[in-house]
Formats: C-alpha cells, sequence, structure tokens
C-alpha cells in the first residue's frame, strides 16, 4: 500500500460516518475516534430555519486523519505492507504487469487498485479525466469551539443557497467545528470569497486556514476497470452526488475489488474479461442507488425553494431525507414515499 504522505495527514472532509458505512467494516470503529454524533439537523435557506430531530444516529463525528490512520493500522495488522512518503509518478499496463514508478522505487504487480481519489494517477490506464460538469469542489475548516458558540452538541447544520448543487455544513466535534462549503465546480468563480462569505455570514473568522478538494459527483456512467487494474473510491467516482458521502462506496468497492483480485490470482488471469465482475458487482449493488440520488439531486438544487417550502411545511420530508443520509432508506425507496405525496406537499407550499 502505498502513501504519498506520511500517516496521519490532514484529509479535508466533514468526517461524517453514517450507520451504513460502519456497517460495511469487519471491525468496530474504536471509541476514542468517535468525537459526536448527529440525531438531527438544523436546515437553513434564505429567511428559513427548519429543525428535525431523529431517535437514531444519522453520522458520527471523525478527524479524518485519525481514522484513515486507524484504518491502515488495521490494514498493516491483517499482512499490509505499508510504504508511506512515496508518491506514485506514473503506472504503465504491459502485457505480463503493472509497472509502478514512485518518488523511491519501481513496483512490478501483477494487479492493482487504484485508490488514489479524484486526480487518480492510476485512472489514466483505464478512462480519461473526469469532466468538469462532473464535478464538484469542497472547502473545509476547523473552526476552534468558543463557549456559547453551539447550541446543540448532536446537531448539524445545513445551509442551503450559497452554491449551485451543492450546500454548506457545521459538524460539531469535541475541540472544533468542521466547518465547510460544497458544490458544483463552476459554480464557486473565486473559491476562497466564496468561502470567506460564507463564514461571514455565519458570523466565523474569515481569515481561518481552510482546505480545499475536488469530488467526482456520482452517478454518471465511468470505465472502472482495464487489464490488471480496478478503481475504487473517488478514482472510480463512487460519491453521492446529493450530500457528497464518498466513504461507504470506497468501503464497498475496496472489499468488491479485494474479492475479484483474489479470484483472478487463483485463476492466475488478470484480464478485463476477469476483471469485468468487479464492475458488474459495483453496478449491481449501488450503480442504480447513485444515479437514482443523482436524479433527486439535480431535481432539488434546480429548485431550491420549492423543495425547502416543501420541507417547511412538511417536516417528514426532511425526517425521510436524513433516513436515506443514515442508510435506513435508499432513493428509490424515498422517491416512490415522496411521489405518492407530491401533490399533496405542493398545495401545502403554496399557502406558507
Amino acid at each position: 500500500m502505498l502513501e504519498k504522505e506520511k500517516l496521519p495527514r490532514y484529509k479535508p472532509c466533514g468526517g461524517g460516518i453514517t450507520p451504513k458505512a460502519a456497517s460495511l467494516l469487519d471491525f468496530k470503529i474504536k471509541k476514542e475516534l468517535i468525537e459526536g454524533g448527529c440525531f438531527g439537523t438544523q436546515l437553513h435557506y434564505r429567511d428559513y430555519k427548519i429543525e428535525v430531530r431523529t431517535p437514531f444516529k444519522i453520522i458520527s463525528f471523525v478527524s479524518r486523519d485519525k481514522f484513515d490512520l486507524y484504518l491502515a493500522e488495521k490494514a498493516v495488522d491483517a499482512g499490509v505492507e505499508l510504504r508511506e512518503s512515496e508518491r506514485v509518478k506514473s503506472v504503465e499496463l504491459t502485457k505480463d504487469a503493472v509497472n509502478v514508478r514512485t518518488n523511491r522505487n519501481i513496483y512490478k504487480a501483477s494487479a492493482v487498485i487504484g485508490a488514489d481519489g479524484v486526480n487518480s494517477i492510476v485512472s489514466r490506464s483505464v478512462r480519461k479525466a473526469f469532466r468538469p460538469k462532473e464535478l464538484a469542489l469542497s472547502l473545509e475548516a476547523q473552526v476552534p469551539i468558543k463557549q456559547g458558540m453551539i447550541e446543540d452538541q448532536d446537531m448539524s447544520t445545513i445551509y442551503m443557497g450559497y452554491i449551485p448543487r451543492g450546500y454548506g455544513w457545521v459538524f460539531p466535534k469535541e475541540e472544533h467545528l468542521s466547518v465547510g462549503i460544497y458544490g458544483t465546480l463552476s459554480g464557486f468563480g473565486n473559491p476562497k470569497d466564496v468561502f470567506a462569505n460564507f463564514l461571514s455570514k455565519l458570523n466565523l473568522d474569515t481569515n481561518i486556514e481552510y482546505h480545499a478538494h475536488l469530488i467526482p459527483f456520482g452517478g454518471y456512467d465511468r470505465t472502472l476497470y482495464s487489464d490488471r487494474i480496478l478503481l475504487v473510491g473517488d478514482a472510480a467516482g463512487f460519491v453521492d452526488p446529493l450530500f457528497g458521502e464518498g466513504i461507504p462506496y470506497a468501503i464497498n468497492s475496496g472489499r468488491i475489488a479485494a474479492d475479484t483480485l483474489v479470484k483472478a490470482y487463483e485463476q492466475e488471469e488478470f484480464s478485463r474479461k476477469v476483471l469485468k465482475e468487479y464492475s458488474n458487482t459495483c453496478h449491481s449493488i449501488f450503480d442504480t442507488y447513485l444515479k437514482d440520488a443523482l436524479n433527486v439531486s439535480l431535481l432539488i438544487y434546480k429548485h431550491p425553494t420549492v423543495f425547502v417550502k416543501s420541507i417547511a411545511s412538511n417536516k417528514p420530508l426532511l425526517y425521510k431525507g436524513l433516513e436515506i443520509a443514515a442508510g435506513r432508506i435508499d432513493y428509490k425507496q424515498f422517491r416512490k414515499w415522496f411521489l405518492i405525496r407530491i401533490p399533496y406537499y405542493c398545495i401545502r407550499s403554496l399557502f406558507l
């Protein structure tokens, strides 16, 4: 396992682990890593402020530097050889192997799993780069918690209307707030100004250090494999396009990739024909889910006022949305539930 930096390293991310994501691990996340839990949310849009609480946990809050280190340690415990501060420079696919060149060594492998994110070097041997319309930008900062800054430690806060196809968030953790904004790359203009304006609206320090990273919108058709190479997580484009959540898909696609390569190793065959099983399995498990999520996100962000008015007059709609986030229902179930109620919700929203 090649890591470009020394662990632990800062990872720009809200750090929300859903029950769905945690259930995909074959070990429990140790308690020391959990910095709080979310049992509801406040949604802000223009003059609207809507609050919904849930009896179930929607997400657990972690700091990604600590969480990622824990996952790496679990991999090492299972027999993985971890090479830190070793950056991949190029990947060359040959008939008999994959040659991986780093800043330190050249490796010859029977197969490679590309888990190197949205700017994946491994993916260049599989497909073209993501198109601009398929990319979101996320800016995130850690704001020290001051007395009286937050009212509810177990509530997340979501802000709509600051960026196209996206939202801002505030997640309370033990010693700081994770504050960020996420939306389509083309909608940012000057990212620094957009983020500073968002922080200013929240009465937070606009000079605070922040981090930026790209996120691929999931739900688009993409090639996931070639001879001897599989793409997982963000490198494959597996991200919920509504919430921007990628952790459960990274874990799940990683598991599927590992199972596929074990079978390929047993057959001593790493061709596209054999590795196609990985793509088929991913599509059968969550491809339809991500496509449904893309359609729902495009609808919501195209008509945010209608959406928020519907929520304001019908709080069960937001509650159902939180059930999606927690992994209790999927988008197909939500769509079926919602379509029956559209006429009623639209009529009620007209009088709000």
